[in-house]
């Protein structure tokens, strides 16, 4: 990063007040370096890194030059809300008096740099903030079974109104519904040593700001903000988390992307494993693979979104990806989402269950015809013997 100057910086803070707002914790590493005179000195203030800061300041520098405003260059003259530069030239006399400025803009897009500047963003405002919750009484949790909660299809953000579709749902919604949902599945499940969240995609119902999928370009029917929703999104899944290790030992996280969050799945894991990262209790696992495997005793589990691969195929992409764990085990179980319905069915070697969506119906799904129920499974497995019971949650009624 090129030397401080703090004539720039407080213009930069100016800008960003007057356009933009900043997360917490950027204005504070904006003030700090601004009053304490430079990066070294504001990082030895704070406690924090001094890499920390500079990133931060760098993404700072970096995001309102995007937008055409980088006084430290000269450059004044920002393009419209909705805008990024796409390229700036410059005249200058002989004595390098800058004469004339063209700016040019293009309409900005959902890039992937952006997303990695919030995710550093989110990570460092979540980073270690778990307050540890008691764990249950070591002679009370059973080493032999595991608890598995399947998430499937929450679709956070998404928006009906009653008269449309026969039920309303928005962000506000799905946070007091999955709340309660997860609070009541753990107050009745066992107290396993062991328990999985299995999130099983489409946690968001949009990942990105132009309200549509990714990949199909599909119209979405959005209640807020994508920035908004993604906070609330992080703040459930904290809850459902800190709900789990109230009644288990040791709680693994596992998030799957979906066709609607391919990227905001990515950050959840990101997040999460920062924000548990001091509670050795909590395994946030953080490969971002469309397919992952968990093994316990003589089980062995995959989970997936299902909207890549045939049900018909996954047992034979299981005995492929992991043959040392297949050989291992007995008990081997599939568990995804996508298709909103619950069906299972038997593979030469293993089981595949799709799940219940938990997020009530859009204007899309109702108007195809889709009545899928709406529940919020519990189901818990022997360390010899597979499953040996379950429990269900009509999310529907909880509320």
């Amino acid at each position: 990063m090129k030397i401080i100057d703090i004539g720039e910086l407080k213009k930069l803070r100016e800008w960003y007040e007057a356009t933009e707002v900043l997360t917490e914790t950027e204005k504070n590493d904006l003030n700090l370096v601004i009053e304490s005179g430079g990066v070294k000195q504001a990082a030895e203030k704070a406690g924090k890194s001094y890499n920390s800061i500079k990133k931060s300041i760098q993404r700072l520098r970096r995001r309102a030059a995007k937008h055409g405003y980088a006084p430290g260059q000269g450059w004044s003259n920002p393009v419209p809300e909705g805008y990024k530069v796409k390229g700036v030239s410059t005249l200058y006399d002989n004595e390098g008096n800058r004469l004339l400025q063209w700016v040019k803009s293009e309409s900005e897009k959902d890039d992937y740099e952006r997303l990695l500047d919030a995710l550093e963003v989110l990570k460092e405002d979540y980073r270690g903030l778990f307050q540890a919750v008691s764990a249950p009484p070591l002679k009370t949790a059973m080493e032999d079974i595991i608890t598995v909660y399947p998430l499937a299809d929450p679709h956070i953000g998404m928006y009906a109104w009653f008269e449309e579709t026969g039920n309303d749902f928005d962000t506000e919604i799905a946070d007091k519904i999955l709340t309660k949902a997860v609070e009541r599945a753990v107050a009745i499940s066992p107290s396993s040593e062991q328990a999985i969240i299995a999130n099983l995609g489409d946690f968001f119902h949009a990942d990105n700001l132009l309200n549509e999928t990714l990949r199909s370009h599909n119209a979405l029917d959005v209640d807020t903000r994508w920035p908004k929703v993604l906070r609330m999104g992080i703040k459930i899944m904290r809850n459902i988390v800190g709900t789990a290790l109230t009644k288990h030992q040791k709680v693994f996280l596992y998030n799957e992307i979906g066709n609607h969050d391919d990227h905001s799945s990515i950050m959840l894991s990101a997040v999460m494993a920062a924000y548990f990262e001091k509670e050795p209790r909590v395994e946030v696992i953080t490969e971002p693979r469309k397919l992952h495997y968990h093994q316990f005793g003589k089980n062995l589990f995959g989970f997936t979104h299902g909207d890549t691969i045939k049900p018909e195929m996954l047992g034979q992409v299981m005995a492929a990806d992991v043959p040392d764990l297949w050989g291992l085990t007995t008990h081997r179980y599939w568990l995804t989402g996508h298709i909103h319905t619950r069906r299972v069915f038997e593979l030469p070697g293993c089981y595949v269950e799709s799940f219940n969506t938990l997020a009530a119906k859009d204007s899309w799904t109702y108007s195809h015809g889709y009545r899928s129920a709406r529940t919020l499974h519990s189901i818990v497995y022997h360390k010899e013997y597979g499953e040996i019971e379950r429990h269900v949650v009509d999310v529907s009624r909880v509320v």
